[in-house]
């Protein structure tokens, strides 16, 4: 054979096996399901469902009684029955709620923050025996390890407490704390622990800052950027950002959050995030509940360990998994949810794993008692 045929014909194979590979790879690209898609299709409005009627009648009735102030979101397997918004975003700029304003989820933070340690174990990245030590070697105390964290169960005490006072502690309270700040506290001080690790229950923030910070450590990235890439970007939570305050102009039309008609103001503990700072509208964090029930960000057998209890019931047959409150509910069957106060915001987020039912509220004036979770259920019920 021709020499110069022979190379023109291997040539011509390593370009036919280029195009085919390049080929392949572009459907596959194609074929790859878009999350946020399959989320969009999942989330339909029911505009019939009898209950809209009476659970909007719920709240308007404590809008007029000055009991309430915020957004809804009802919904019943991948149903919207009612999506509402009652008052205001901003009283003194007469700025009228929509849906599309997003809240201080507060507490409620913590469930986003639970879910991205756990895809890091699911990653094989993180192990729920892993010690904070291996990853914050400043760290002052031993044996307090992931598991704990997501648990409550470190018996640490809380940062908002040590860090507030004495006055020496944080002199400047117009400076900016961060979680970093929290950590170089800590080893300066080594605040006295509530309890010896593991021995119960103890609901402390301090342990979901300490876990942005491993997140941190374990990703090489800021835990914002972890949280934005991995789990508010691929599901479309397209309003959703990690407030530090650095970044206010990042912010989708966020509500002021109120004590009565009194605004909050803007308080240096706002830099520390994990424990709070996610702002959020309803129909985002619904997004982040079809992600869950779908299993798209976060496996079901992880989902699972997330939702069943780790500690011994109190109050009530209350218990914690790992970023969730738990309640075994004897009217409604078990209950999984989380409930969030900072500064005048108000949020709750449950939901009813049986029926497949999800509720959330998001209230930015603080006033009058907070809800009962069964009697938010009972709405649906």
């Amino acid at each position: 054979m021709n020499f110069k045929y022979l190379i023109l014909l291997l040539c011509n194979v390593l370009i036919l096996h280029s195009c085919t590979d390049k080929s392949t790879n572009e459907n596959k690209i194609k074929a790859e399901p878009n999350p946020a898609k399959i989320i969009a299709q999942h989330i339909l409005l029911d505009s019939i469902d009898k209950r809209k009627k009476s659970i909007d009648y719920f709240f308007e009735k404590r809008k007029k009684l000055n009991l309430f102030n915020g957004n809804i979101l009802f919904a019943e397997k991948g149903k919207i029955i009612t999506q509402k918004s009652f008052g205001m975003a901003h009283f003194r700029k007469k700025d009228t709620l929509t849906s599309d304003h997003t809240f201080q989820l507060a507490s409620v933070s913590k469930t986003i923050t639970a879910i991205a340690t756990l895809q890091l174990i699911e990653k094989g990245e993180l192990k729920l025996t892993d010690t904070v030590k291996q990853f914050l070697p400043r760290f002052p105390y031993n044996g307090i390890d992931i598991h704990q964290l997501l648990s409550h169960r470190s018996g640490m005490s809380q940062y908002t407490h040590f860090c507030d006072r004495p006055d020496s502690i944080w002199p400047d309270k117009s400076k900016t704390i961060t979680i970093h700040d929290v950590l170089d506290i800590m080893e300066r001080i080594v605040p006295m622990r509530n309890y010896p690790p593991n021995k119960r229950y103890y609901y402390c923030n301090t342990n979901y800052i300490i876990l942005a910070l491993i997140i941190e450590k374990v990703t090489n990235q800021p835990f914002s950027t972890y949280v934005q890439k991995h789990i508010f970007d691929p599901i479309g939570m397209q309003n959703s950002v990690i407030y530090d305050r650095t970044n206010l102009g990042s912010l989708h039309l966020p509500v002021q959050g109120y004590e009565n008609r009194i605004p909050w103001e803007d308080v240096y503990l706002n830099g520390c995030v994990g424990d709070k700072g996610v702002y959020c509208s309803t129909e985002d964090l619904y997004k982040f509940d079809r992600a869950l029930a779908l299993n798209i960000i976060l496996s079901d057998s992880l989902k699972q360990l997330a939702f069943s209890p780790k500690s011994r019931n109190f109050k009530g047959n209350q218990n914690y998994g790992y970023g969730f409150r738990l309640k075994e509910d004897e009217v409604y069957g078990k209950l999984v949810y989380h409930t969030g106060w900072w500064k005048g915001f108000r949020s709750y987020f449950i939901k009813v794993p049986e029926k497949d039912q999800t509720i959330i509220v998001l209230n930015n004036v603080k006033r009058g008692r907070f809800f009962r979770i069964s009697e938010l259920v009972s709405l649906l019920n």
